[in-house]
């Protein structure tokens, strides 16, 4: 690295500026410390307990807490564990070195964890023993969320279930349970009602399904849970790591509890996050595969005038797995902005007009559902978190791009679930164990 016409090499002592390590989430490892002036690079050499060293290069500070920070979520970190460490700074273009230290490292209060005259822990969920149903409204379904997606929403253990600190929420193959063949996935009947004790949802025949015509019964099963408690205004935060696989299409999102302002759009929809587990896509020009995560609000008076193409943004990951990893999946929301973000990045940012949403995307000759509400109407009310994963789908999520899997069925198929099913050859090779699970780590809502 050069640095003007040279760079000077000093050592210093940390009393001055004393680094701090903790750990964050499961085993997550933070690295934080004070700016000082004239420090435009700071970078961590650190020390294992197995003894493997690597560098953490920050490249720009925390401007709100006036700190140089790093979160290496991958550390596998634990309380009590002895590191060494030296720090490296660029402070008025002079390279500065500290000597090799020890820091034993122990467990932050995280936000969340507390409650305070500002804000109240609503929910949080570490999914550290049995999944606790009570908490949680598990869909019971075949009805295909509303984009003639290719799974039933069951409560079987094998698609909802928690483990090793997780929250696994997992797609199989409909002919592996028990009750189910491949000669009536093609000839037969899915009563949920009687498999599972509940239907909760029976929409497009979503609580009694037959084969029909060339038609077959959803040749997939997953997994969809929405929290009992919603909040208006707060942080969300999820701690996930999404599948990946062909035609896997995992979400992190919000509805409103009560639907305030009438059926879908009118009432809002907040998508935290949602990709495509294929491996990548070439789709408007653009690859938005499992390097591409999106989130989007959505809108309108109803579902034909719905702007969501307004209030929707997206990250690229330039990594072969993209998100196929560790990552904290965030909402910031109060009467005057929504923000998401992924590990505290900016994905959107809507600043709710002054004179309404209904003006910041007019409908002509449409009444305006939100006349009588505030400013940032719908995004005012309860909203509940659901986690979930689809397959496939004839809703558009999908498009009829080039995919690295052949897309096995058009969006307007007659039989769209036996195409998919047909080119199972293609597609189910990309599906390896617990990768075409989404994984959750902690859910919180925290109420401003």
């Amino acid at each position: 690295m050069i640095l003007g016409a040279f760079v000077v090499f000093l050592t210093f002592s940390l009393s001055h500026s004393s680094p701090e390590f903790s750990i964050v989430g499961k085993s997550g490892l933070k690295l934080s410390v004070s700016d000082d002036d004239g420090i435009s690079l700071v970078i961590f050499t650190v020390k294992d307990r197995n003894g493997k060293t690597r560098d953490y290069v920050i490249k720009a500070k925390t401007d709100e807490t006036d700190t140089w920070d790093f979160v290496d979520e991958e550390a596998d970190v634990r309380t009590g564990d002895m590191l060494e460490y030296k720090m490296s700074v660029i402070q008025n273009e002079m390279l500065v070195e500290s000597e090799w230290s020890k820091a034993v490292l122990l467990k932050r209060f995280e936000p969340g964890q507390f409650r305070s005259l500002r804000q109240t822990v609503v929910f949080r969920d570490d999914f550290n023993g049995d999944f606790d149903a009570a908490r949680y409204n598990t869909e019971v379904s075949a009805w295909g969320g509303g984009n003639g997606e290719f799974q039933v929403y069951t409560p079987e253990r094998a698609n909802v279930h928690t483990a090793n600190g997780y929250l696994y929420l997992k797609p199989t193959l409909t002919v592996d349970h028990h009750s189910f063949n491949e000669g009536n996935l093609y000839n037969g009947h899915m009563d949920v009602k009687n498999l599972w004790h509940s239907c909760t949802n029976n929409v497009n025949n979503g609580c009694y399904k037959s084969s029909y015509g060339q038609e077959i019964l959803p040749p997939i099963m997953s997994g969809k849970v929405t929290t009992n408690a919603a909040i208006t205004y707060g942080k969300v935060n999820v701690r996930a790591k999404v599948p990946k696989g062909a035609w896997l299409w995992p979400a992190i999102w919000l509805l409103p509890r009560d639907n305030h302002y009438g059926g879908w759009p009118r009432s809002g929809e907040i998508d935290l996050m949602e990709t495509k587990g294929n491996a990548w896509t070439n789709e408007w020009g653009s690859d938005r595969g499992i390097r591409s995560i999106a989130s989007t609000l959505h809108w309108g008076p109803d579902a034909g005038h719905n702007c969501f193409q307004k209030t929707h943004g997206e990250k690229y990951l330039n990594q072969p797995d993209g998100w196929h990893g560790w990552h904290t999946y965030s909402l910031d929301w109060n009467k005057d902005r929504l923000i998401i973000l992924v590990d505290d990045q900016e994905i959107y940012r809507l600043s709710t007009p002054w004179n309404g949403m209904y003006n910041y995307c007019p409908y002509h000759n449409i009444e305006d559902p939100w006349r009588y509400g505030p400013h940032n109407a719908p995004f005012d009310q309860p909203f509940h978190l659901i986690l979930n994963v689809a397959v496939g789908g004839t809703g558009g999520f999908f498009s009829d791009g080039q995919f690295d899997v052949p897309k096995p069925w058009r969006n307007n198929s007659p039989h769209p679930m036996r195409d998919f099913w047909e080119h199972r050859g293609d597609w189910l090779k990309t599906w390896h164990g617990d990768d075409v699970a989404m994984l959750i780590d902690y859910v919180e809502l925290i109420q401003y």
